[in-house]
């Protein structure tokens, strides 16, 4: 697949080929609309009718891919971004003398996944994660031996799976109730139980962004997975993949969205510099975050099905701490490090970086409540709190000569990582977010049925939402 094909740019018998990567539903209608289009193109000699215009708010991977799937349709595409930078949720910073991803980082079901081949076509180099090749210590430096390794990953693999049995026939239930009594089964008792509650909470506050009692149980089933595949981590950053789909967009950066009007002829999006911007359409690819906090006036008001979707889906947090040591101390097949003995809503897991970096540099993850905490508590909190838990399972080694902290639950034009289905939203409500409303659409990884809460969730749920709107202005 050629890289024009990837990025949806100009010639319009393109534009079908990333949506062929998504779609059970779309791929033939598409490639109908596209033959249609060429046939049309190509027909007549009557003057050129005006370009219709649609304004792009967000510059993160649903922005982006909304804004190259409508040029390619021939709109007149504006993209404006609050931040100074593109890649929203992705961002990689140069620290630690190397590439560092404060955001999303990681391809997951690389097999199939679109963004593998942007990465491909980008010439990135991708390293994959073994996510069970872990090394857990108890807080007096005790090694989990392997035989409670096995054990307690068959039992979380036990209630992972019963959980996911559960989920169709209870789809609004409390997650948190269900896998209580899950973990109850296995009768696990000392190392063994605080082994599976560490595994566990990788599962839910890590991978979820928030903890069980803020969860679905019916919220496990959703989305989709493509043909599997090893989660890939990018050596030059995800921001690398962002620029190779950003090729040929203009985005005007620092420029605040305050304000969206609509009516039955166009959209007037004003900003915080008080600036009135005219189009026929706007595409909104903001975060969930961003909507909830309400600091973009919409007049009139979004349905109220939108509203109610934006209020009850959950709006989750994953923060990092990255670690700098003047030497590797981990076992260097390690993956991921943990130390066991705290509640399964405070696991923090490490990740040691080298293989990936080529340096002594390794990144804690905290999520859900207990990572908006230490967000709340300050940055040096933060940090101590992960470098102790490391400390105290690992020894005096373990403390790191330099550190760098997100917190995205801060971050004015994110306000948190990823969504999920707390136990009053469900299906429908990811459906009413994606709903085209006249002149206007929202897109994000919110948005996405297939994939929410991944980059290329994001991005395919931009290139849908454009199509929606395309078809509605033609």
């Amino acid at each position: 697949m050629s890289a024009p094909a990837l990025l949806g740019e100009l010639p319009s018998r393109t534009v079908d080929i990333p949506n062929k990567l998504l779609s059970r539903r779309e791929a033939l209608a598409l490639a109908a609309a596209g033959t249609g289009a060429l046939v049309a193109g190509c027909a007549g000699s009557a003057p050129a009718a005006r370009r219709k215009r649609v304004i792009v708010i967000g510059a993160g991977l649903a922005g982006l891919g909304a804004a190259a799937t409508l040029r390619a349709q021939g709109f007149d595409v504006t993209v404006v971004e609050a931040r100074k930078r593109i890649g929203g949720r992705v961002n990689t910073v140069e620290r630690f003398g190397t590439s560092v991803d404060l955001g999303a980082a990681w391809i997951h079901d690389s097999r199939g996944n679109p963004l593998t081949a942007v990465a491909k076509a980008a010439g990135l180099t991708t390293v994959p994660t073994d996510y069970d090749r872990v090394e857990l210590r108890s807080a007096g430096q005790k090694p989990v031996s392997e035989a409670i390794m096995e054990k307690t990953m068959v039992a979380r693999d036990r209630i992972i799976d019963s959980l996911y049995r559960q989920a169709d026939n209870r789809p609004r239930s409390n997650l948190a109730p269900a896998l209580a009594r899950e973990i109850r089964k296995q009768g696990l008792t000392g190392t063994s139980a605080e082994a599976l509650n560490w595994l566990l909470g990788v599962e839910f506050p890590l991978d979820l962004g928030a903890s069980p009692p803020q969860l679905s149980l019916g919220g496990l089933n959703e989305g989709a997975e493509y043909d599997g595949g090893p989660d890939l981590l990018i050596k030059e950053g995800a921001s690398q993949l962002v620029n190779k789909i950003a090729e040929g967009t203009k985005v005007d950066m620092g420029v605040e969205v305050t304000s969206i009007k609509t009516s039955r002829s166009k959209v007037e999006v004003r900003t915080r510099a008080g600036k009135t911007i005219t189009a026929d359409g706007c595409v909104v690819a903001v975060p969930l975050g961003v909507l909830k906090a309400s600091t973009i006036r919409f007049d009139p008001p979004l349905p109220s099905a939108t509203r109610r979707a934006v209020a009850r889906v959950g709006f989750g947090l994953l923060d990092k701490v990255f670690l700098s040591y003047d030497s590797a101390w981990w076992p260097a097949d390690a993956n991921q490090l943990g130390t066991i003995g705290e509640p399964l809503a405070n696991t923090v897991s490490v990740f040691p970086l080298s293989r990936l970096t080529g340096t002594p540099l390794a990144v804690g993850l905290t999520g859900g409540p207990y990572a908006a905490r230490l967000e709340k508590a300050g940055p040096a909190a933060m940090t101590a709190a992960v470098a102790a838990r490391l400390k105290s399972g690992f020894g005096s080694g373990a403390a790191p000569s330099a550190t760098l902290q997100t917190n995205w639950r801060r971050e004015p034009f994110t306000r948190g990582s990823y969504s999920y289905l707390t136990p009053q939203s469900g299906y429908s409500d990811r459906v009413a977010l994606g709903k085209l409303n006249g002149r206007l659409i929202l897109a994000g990884e919110h948005t996405s049925i297939e994939r929410p809460a991944t980059m290329d969730g994001a991005w395919l749920a931009g290139k849908t939402a454009a199509r929606r709107l395309a078809a509605a202005l033609t």
